[in-house]
């Protein structure tokens, strides 16, 4: 049985991979943010949906989604951070003194640094059900997928089930969420160290999502690992069983 399976999921997780163009027929986005129709539509209507640099809006999909570096680090960390009186006329938040979501450009810069920059990497991104993709043979880099804090509890379990070096398996960042879900997992599956990456903490992109949902990325050798590991692991017991079932019968109230 597949992860899917186990944590008995409505909706199949998501591949997400390059190609040289659009898959026919795929869906394109159209507005600002890129989560709704590539993403979200990938994961609940079971779509292909397709991007290339023309049709991405957002300064933070143009990094989050492998199309270039994020554009001036410097400059993006203060309209992130308490933005002094004397630098507040030079940013693009000026008149709020910044997003305030960091100290100071020193904090931003920090926490950023996690986040890998890669130059345009060109063609296009899609974002498909990952059974299709991996019928096709489809050059899966990252899968992703939305669920509820009980699932990715156990995805964060299972995650660490055979990591041995220290620490947990599964990074939590402050970033965009096109980054949490594609180029930071990206990154991490270049590491000889590989970690899952929680998000959704965006806070604009939580409007696009129920309360209680959390994005789960793995790069595509990490999941693999995992769905090998799956049928031998927790998901097969009992305990699993009656966690599930309490937190469902919770959710019904």
């Amino acid at each position: 049985m597949t992860i899917a399976d186990l944590l008995r999921m409505e909706h199949e997780p998501v591949a997400i991979y390059r190609t040289k163009s659009m898959p026919e027929g795929a869906h394109v986005p159209s507005g600002h943010c890129s989560i709704p129709p590539l993403f979200l539509m990938a994961f609940r209507k079971g779509e292909t949906c397709a991007a290339d640099r023309e049709h991405v809006f957002c300064h933070g999909g143009v990094s989050g989604l492998g199309f270039g570096p994020i554009p001036s680090r410097q400059r993006t960390a203060w309209s992130c951070s308490v933005v002094p009186e004397d630098v507040r006329k030079d940013m693009h938040h000026a008149g709020s003194g910044g997003q305030r979501e960091y100290a100071d450009c020193e904090a931003a810069l920090a926490q950023m640094s996690e986040i890998k920059d890669f130059p345009d990497l060109g063609d296009a991104i899609v974002f498909e059900p990952l059974s299709v993709a991996e019928a096709k043979g489809a050059p899966i880099e990252v899968v992703a997928l939305l669920a509820d804090p009980t699932r990715i509890s156990a995805l964060i379990v299972l995650a660490g089930y055979d990591k041995r070096t220290p620490g947990s398996a599964v990074k939590i960042l402050h970033a965009h969420a096109c980054q949490e879900i594609y180029v930071i997992p990206k990154g991490e599956g270049e590491s000889d160290d590989p970690h899952a990456v929680l998000g959704m903490t965006d806070l604009y992109a939580r409007r696009f999502v129920e309360p209680c949902e959390m994005s789960f990325a793995a790069p595509y050798g990490m999941w693999r690992r995992m769905e090998s590991n799956a049928g031998s692991s927790f998901l097969t017991m009992e305990k699993w069983e009656k966690a599930l079932a309490a937190s469902e019968r919770r959710s019904d109230r």
